[in-house]
């Protein structure tokens, strides 16, 4: 039969039409062929991983509990965690989890064994004093000790295939019991820009001065960095490191001396963002977003206030000890400063100078209301182990050991600090 339309038969359209399929088919291998899109990898499929995300609530130091995910594989293929050193059959996957400020972390893998399914896989901030809160661990069992804390919020979980690169699973859980932020800046100093990371566990430029060295000899392992008394780490201004409110600077140190805060020679600066322009006790003369200083055998915060633009300063009883570790926390609090020395909150006095007056007995900040307002008003680097000072004199370098140091841009609580001094962590 043909069609009166075309004068052509049924059988004749239709393999016409074949033609064209085959030649399109035809073109379309050809073109895989030339561009490498006929590899392997997009003919395999990924790897099948059925499991389940959820929260294991667990104890910690001063009567609070931290959360940490947890991952059970249940059923699919053969596979094996990216790092994991023992029994890795089937298909290499990694396990990135994301927290709900979008930083990715890879944990490590390498303390798990053998097959994973049916197993509760334990994910948390790796523990031990040489880690820093960028650093994760997988294990099998649940951590013990004190513990960093995790973020709060929703956090993901993903299995990424290794062979063909796509995401074979992607899990959620809300972490309740944690910390509300995490620092903007924390690590070890010294040891190059892998080891001091912001808030999305980017490494941050450290900028060293003289001869530094890095070992694990702080408490528990911590790692920690030698200053000399000439050396130095400045890190570039940032928003992130201007703070204004509430904020804590936490630092592990270990002097080389203390002695008396009477003699100026016994005065170092740990870490502070401002300028001395000149000698002289005008607090005019002085442009602090915030300074923590030993002096001698005692403590010293200093500041411009937000209120007035004048300069004060916060004195803490004698604390320090030479040639011990002092963990140090100055926290502002809407508007409330504390001190704290090995998880001990002090008393303080104040004073409205350039030049810290050891015999003030102000025990309220002399400041026009009366509260700890800081002043974001410069745009100086952050030095540690040395004062930026204009002129000569006034460098007051620090010699001893520095460990764990974080930058919050928040305020620390009691039960933080305590969790931080039993676990060497800042």
């Amino acid at each position: 039969m043909r069609d009166p339309k075309t004068n052509q038969g049924i059988s004749e359209v239709a393999a016409e039409i074949l033609i064209i399929i085959l030649v399109l088919v035809i073109a379309a291998i050809a073109y895989a062929a030339f561009t490498g899109a006929l590899n392997p990898l997009f003919l395999k499929k990924s790897v099948y991983v059925a499991g389940s995300a959820g929260i294991a609530t667990l104890p910690q130091p001063g009567g609070i509990s931290d959360d940490v995910l947890t991952f059970l594989p249940k059923a699919g293929d053969p596979f094996y965690l990216t790092g994991q050193t023992s029994g890795a059959t089937g298909t290499q996957v990694t396990l990135q989890a994301i927290s709900p400020t979008g930083q990715v972390l890879y944990p490590d893998a390498s303390s798990l064994n053998g097959t994973l399914y049916g197993k509760t896989l334990f994910i948390y901030p790796n523990n031990t004093p040489s880690s820093t809160q960028c650093t994760y661990a997988i294990s099998q069992t649940p951590p013990t000790g004190t513990l960093r804390p995790m973020a709060l919020g929703t956090w993901t979980i993903q299995m990424i295939d290794q062979n063909v690169h796509v995401i074979a699973g992607s899990y959620t859980e809300t972490v309740k019991n944690g910390a509300t932020a995490l620092p903007v800046a924390g690590g070890f100093l010294g040891t190059g820009t892998g080891q001091f990371y912001d808030v999305n566990c980017n490494p941050i430029t450290e900028n060293v001065n003289g001869n530094l060295i890095t070992t694990p000899t702080g408490p528990g392992g911590m790692l920690a960095t030698l200053f000399s008394g000439g050396s130095y780490i400045t890190i570039p201004d940032s928003t992130g490191l201007a703070f204004t409110g509430n904020m804590a600077i936490s630092m592990w140190f270990d002097p080389t001396t203390a002695g008396s805060a009477g003699d100026s020679g016994n005065w170092q600066q740990l870490i502070g963002k401002g300028l001395t322009t000149s000698a002289g006790s005008s607090a005019a003369n002085e442009n602090d977003n915030y300074q923590l200083f030993q002096l001698g055998n005692q403590l010293l915060f200093e500041w411009n206030d937000a209120t007035d633009g004048q300069h004060y300063q916060a004195i803490t009883p004698p604390t320090v000890n030479a040639n011990q570790w002092n963990y140090v926390t100055a926290t502002v609090n809407n508007g409330q400063l504390t001190i704290y020395n090995n998880g001990v909150a002090l008393p303080l006095v104040y004073d409205n100078s350039n030049v810290p007056n050891l015999g003030s007995t102000q025990t309220t900040p002399p400041t026009p209301n009366g509260l700890v307002n800081i002043a974001n008003n410069n745009n100086f680097p952050v030095n540690i182990g040395q004062q930026n000072a204009a002129s000569p004199g006034n460098d007051f370098n620090y010699n001893g050991y520095i460990g764990s140091t974080a930058l919050y841009n928040r305020a620390l609580t009691p039960q933080e600090i305590a969790a931080n001094y039993a676990g060497y962590t800042a």
